[in-house]
Order: C-alpha cells, then structure tokens, then sequence
C-alpha cells in the first residue's frame, strides 16, 4: 500500500461519509474543549486536558508512564477493558474542564451523559472516575507551574498560556479528520492528541514574538503527524519557508519523541 501524505484532502463524497460517522472518545472531548476555551488559553487548554486523558489512559496499559506521577497505577490485565478506559479518560478530561470553565458545567456534563456517563459517579482510587479525577488534579496542580512538555525553561520565550485558536482549531480539525479516515479506536487517538496538542503548546512558548507563532506552530504540527502516521512530509503547499517552521519541526520531533518514550514506559 502507498505511503498518503497527511494533508490529503478527500473526494466530496469520502468527506461526506466520513462526517457521518460518530466521533470517538478522543476526538469528541477535543471538539468540546475547544468550544470551552474560545480563544482564550486554548493550547495549553488543550495540551492539559489531553494529557490528563493520557495519563488516565496509562493505567490500562502494561507499558505506558504517567507523566506527572510515574507508574502511580497500573491496573491488572482483567480490568483493561475498553468501557473503564473511556470512562477514566472522559473523568479526567471533565474534572480539568469543569475546573478552568466551571461556566460550562452544563455543557460538560451533557457530553458525558451522552457517553453514558455519570458525572458524579463514586470515585473509588482505583475505578475509572477515580483514576481519571486523580490524574486530572495531578496535571492541574503541574500547570499553574507553566511547565512545557519537551522545551527546557530557557527555551521559553512566550507565555504557555497564549491563545492561537485559530491554529489549534485547524490542525486539532484534521487530526479528527485521520481519526475518522483511518479507523482510530481509543488507543490509537489518546497518543495522536496527546502528541499533536503538546506539540502545538511547545511551539507557540518557545516562539520568538507573536508573528512566528503560526508558523511555529505550524511546522511542529506538520512533523508531529508526520512521525505519528508515517506518512510522507507534506509538501511546498502545505508548508512554506516561513520564519519558524524549521524551528517548529523540530520542536514536533522533540515533542513526539518525548511522548513515545512516556508510551513505552521509557521515562
């Protein structure tokens, strides 16, 4: 099977069925915390809570670290069903919503309600809502200190907490668009999000001023996926020479590498 660059648009037809299908755990809380955060904080809103929801993750796999608490909880082969790791993930992603937007309880809420799930559930240490709230307090008392995911504290020269909407919604919107395309279940999107939205995060802080920022952002969103799918890098009419880019792909590869290692439990 050809190699498909990552940027490769779909017929009008495959586009249309490919909307008709349900989104997945994953990308529905991305969509969802895109609508809480409007423009304000949205990258590091969004690097947060997908990597919350990686964290809960992690304690259903045999191999994956926690970044925040190391292999604080493994769960036993037996209970890694599909069902509690959703459940954990979308506990997390609330907990981290409901805390920045509290405004949008309601709208949190009724997305979890319509995965079947319930917001106050008992929240034992080791059940799925108690690992997903856990890990969320975790990563929210982590973030009031600012930290990046793969950048050394030099490397910073923008606050984490800059906006950049409209380049989160692009990139995030395609991400989706794979989810759906290639047939992602849970497993699979948890990393792609973790990944891209940590790599979109990085690069906007390590930004020399506001106007590199896009293209930063650009550039280690592009090489992000690249390495994520294995796919051929896009070409000249996806990314340009722009100032940043080169810097920004680099900080993709360093942002994909980290998290790879977090994956298979080399950190």
């Amino acid at each position: 099977m050809g190699r498909r660059n990552i940027l490769e648009v779909e017929s009008d037809g495959a586009t249309a069925l490919l909307a008709a299908r349900p989104a997945g755990t994953v990308p529905g809380w991305n969509a969802l915390a895109l609508r809480c955060g409007g423009t304000a904080q949205t990258l590091h809103t969004l690097a947060l809570v997908h990597t919350c929801m990686y964290n809960a993750w992690a304690a259903y796999d045999g191999d994956a670290r926690q970044t925040t608490l190391g292999v604080a909880v493994r769960l036993p082969r037996a209970e890694r069903d599909a069902a509690s790791k959703t459940a954990a993930m979308s506990h997390a992603a609330r907990h981290v919503l409901v805390d920045l937007f509290p405004e949008r309880q309601p709208d949190v809420d009724a997305h979890m309600a319509g995965l079947g799930l319930a917001p106050a559930a008992a929240a034992g240490q080791f059940s799925p809502a108690g690992i997903g709230r856990a890990q969320a307090a975790a990563m929210l008392d982590a973030c009031r200190r600012e930290q990046p995911f793969a950048l050394m504290p030099a490397e910073v020269n923008l606050p984490v907490t800059a906006g950049r909407h409209a380049v989160a919604e692009h990139w995030l919107r395609l991400a989706r668009h794979l989810s759906l395309r290639d047939g992602h279940d849970d497993d699979r999107d948890v990393l792609l999000f973790f990944v891209l939205a940590n790599a979109l995060a990085d690069a906007a802080s390590a930004a020399v001023d506001e106007r590199s920022v896009d293209a930063a952002c650009a550039g280690a969103a592009a090489e992000a996926l690249r390495r994520f799918t294995g796919s051929d890098r896009p070409d000249a009419a996806a990314l340009t020479a722009a100032a940043g880019q080169e810097a920004g792909r680099k900080i993709g590869a360093r942002v994909f590498d980290k998290a790879r290692r977090y994956r298979q439990g080399k950190l």
